[in-house]
């Protein structure tokens, strides 16, 4: 267990800062040489490296494209991958990506991003469709984001291939709307992330897809090399803060390794009901579905080291109640939900106080993924198994052959 200060305040543990160091790049951070890793800043002329404190690099998508045309947004960008992109205009080929990936038989998160930023000087942002391995991933709509902001669609999506690749192909969906892509990302899965969820080598023939990664009462966490970033290169988006609730920074954080390594900003900020009686409740907008869907929910809880008393919660989903934590003093756990099944279009989550609970309702973060079958590929030289009519026909058929065949030879004796 590590106690952290929080940004919003001072170390509050006798730990030494050394100690600290230690503890954090040995148990909980992993080696930052980008194993397994390929981002892609489409349409980019040359390779380069994200500033600040994102120092990780970036490649052009020379090489894993043979379609389309490079851009350059008119207005700058404050990502720097975000200010170029690939745009396919013609449809009578095929557009894809093909990316070699350094590892097979593991599971990788996928990531693909979209900033339209009026390229075109046409003022209508497209909707298209996106396809990995020939199989359906998810429909982009790029004017459901505002102007500026990346629109993003991760999955996770195990590759069991004893060769390493994936394809990515944009196909166009609507007359005179062009499909066209800002980023693609590849990250292998390792330290046992998700392990609840994804059991890699139990069923590889199964895709998550993200709907919401939610800091609640902070701001945006990407990757970053500082104590309070993602090391996973996973994306934290800001939650709203619901009218009963308040944002609450936490003047330090005990923090335990917990299930997937969520950054320690996550759990830096919270939200928190007004009065302990309060609940929570949380709308998740779902996107299209064919059908029922196993989902799984993941959310994460601290207590801070600031605060005494019991905080227990009751977590519901759609009505149902599927879990209570408790806190009895400072920590921070996960708790993992799946499957539950959803259709959409929407899921409601309330989190209320338990009974027991002398202390407001509090949450850092939650994640939720949807689970989609995949088709299973057979070789080309699979056949399926014949039906029973067809099975008794060719016994007849093989009984006639023989019994010629034995006349034949009678005869010919």
């Amino acid at each position: 267990m590590f106690i952290f200060p929080s940004i919003h305040g001072e170390l509050t543990s006798a730990c030494t800062r050394g100690l600290l160091d230690h503890s954090l790049s040995e148990s909980l951070f992993p080696n930052f040489n980008f194993d397994g890793w390929l981002n892609i800043d489409c349409g980019s002329e040359q390779p380069g490296v994200a500033g600040g404190n994102r120092s990780m690099p970036w490649s052009t998508d020379a090489g894993v494209t043979k379609t389309g045309f490079n851009k350059r947004l008119p207005t700058r960008q404050a990502l720097e991958e975000m200010n170029t992109l690939r745009f396919f205009p013609d449809q009578t080929q095929e557009n894809c990506y093909v990316v070699t990936l350094q590892y097979s038989i593991w599971p990788y998160i996928v990531r693909a991003g979209f900033l339209y930023g009026n390229y075109d000087n046409l003022s209508r942002p497209p909707t298209f469709d996106l396809k990995m391995d020939g199989q359906d991933w998810t429909t982009v709509n790029t004017s459901s984001v505002d102007d500026g902001v990346p629109l993003y669609h991760e999955t996770i999506y195990y590759v069991g291939s004893e060769y390493p690749e994936i394809k990515v192909c944009l196909v166009q969906t609507r007359e005179g709307e062009v499909p066209f892509i800002s980023s693609l990302e590849t990250m292998i899965i390792t330290d046992g992330l998700y392990g609840k969820m994804i059991e890699p080598f139990n069923n590889p023939h199964a895709a998550f897809h993200l709907v919401t990664r939610t800091n609640f009462g902070g701001p945006e966490l990407r990757y970053g090399d500082g104590y309070y970033d993602d090391h996973y290169n996973r994306i934290w988006t800001s939650g709203a803060t619901p009218k009963n609730c308040v944002n609450v920074s936490a003047t330090s954080i005990v923090f335990d390794e917990i299930d997937n390594y969520p950054p320690i900003g996550v759990f830096n900020d919270s939200i928190s009901t007004v009065n302990a009686s309060d609940s929570i409740v949380l709308i998740v907008d779902l996107p299209p579905l064919d059908g029922p869907h196993s989902a799984c929910f993941i959310f994460y809880f601290s207590n801070p080291n600031d605060t005494s008393g019991v905080r227990a919660t009751q977590i519901y989903i759609n009505g149902q109640m599927n879990s209570t934590i408790t806190f009895a003093g400072p920590a921070t756990k996960v708790v993992t939900i799946y499957p539950i099944d959803v259709v959409g279009p929407t899921i409601n989550i309330t989190l209320s106080s338990d009974p027991e609970s002398t202390l407001s309702t509090l949450i850092s973060g939650m994640e939720v993924f949807t689970r989609h079958d995949l088709a299973v590929p057979q070789p080309a030289y699979y056949a399926p198994p014949p039906s029973a009519a067809a099975a008794s026909e060719l016994l007849i058929f093989m009984y006639h052959v023989l019994a010629l065949t034995l006349s034949l030879v009678v005869v010919f004796y």
